[in-house]
């Protein structure tokens, strides 16, 4: 992986942290810029694509949540939320509206390292070098193919669904082991680079995120759940 040619944009207001991380991910090989404010974060985004932001939940101007919100508007980006509050909801919340992954501070500088390319891998392997054609497509929920070049699903009329790195990488495994029943520890090593624990909700909350998206497409039924196990992608299969 070539991180120099990755930008990364750390959104946190406090200086001496936000300075820390920026420091210990440049000397990682990252190209970084720092925002202390939602509005800094929009003057960079504004001048240069980002490859990822890692977004404090608590800034002076707005909160990380409505970040996330403008970067999945504007950017085709991964996003990595930090709290210092432990609770499940913000987690909960934050996966719903888009974030790849999360972090509770205070954490390793190296666990924040791993985090960081397990998103830009998963972002990396949603865009290969060759496009995939109808002919040679990467997966596919029923009619619907993966499109990694644009990190989307396409319909056989051509119409998209966006993806998020996490939502990418999750169809990807389950359209690739098709009929297979997939268990949450599994899917949460592909996906989030981590064990899954009893009281950990983030791969639920992705699969609930994923179906909604694909509502209107007649394909969120495939998804199914397996009760004390995983989940497994029925009734379609790879062409």
């Amino acid at each position: 992986m070539d991180n120099a040619r990755k930008h990364i944009v750390i959104v946190e207001d406090a200086d001496l942290q936000r300075e820390a991380v920026a420091e210990y991910l440049t000397r990682a090989g990252f190209e970084v810029s720092q925002a202390a404010s939602g509005a800094e974060l929009r003057a960079v985004t504004r001048a240069r694509s980002v490859d990822l932001a890692i977004v404090d939940l608590q800034l002076p101007d707005e909160d990380g949540f409505s970040i996330v919100r403008h970067l999945r508007e504007a950017q085709r980006c991964g996003i990595i939320m930090l709290t210092a509050n432990n609770d499940p909801t913000d987690r909960v919340v934050g996966l719903e509206l888009g974030a790849d992954d999360f972090l509770v501070k205070p954490h390793p500088p190296r666990e924040l390292l791993a985090r960081v390319r397990s998103v830009i891998r998963r972002l990396a392997e949603a865009a290969p070098a060759t496009t995939p054609t109808a002919q040679s497509p990467l997966g596919a929920v029923g009619d619907w193919h993966l499109d990694g070049t644009r990190r989307c699903l396409v319909g056989p009329d051509g119409s998209s669904v966006d993806l998020t790195a996490a939502e990418y990488a999750l169809v990807r495994e389950l359209a690739g082991r098709p009929g297979e029943v997939l268990d949450r520890d599994h899917l949460m090593r592909v996906v989030f680079n981590r064990a899954w624990q009893y009281e950990d909700r983030s791969m639920d909350v992705l699969v609930t995120r994923l179906r909604r998206k694909l509502e209107p497409t007649g394909q969120a039924g495939r998804i199914k759940s397996v009760r004390g196990t995983g989940y497994v992608l029925s009734g379609q299969d790879l062409h």
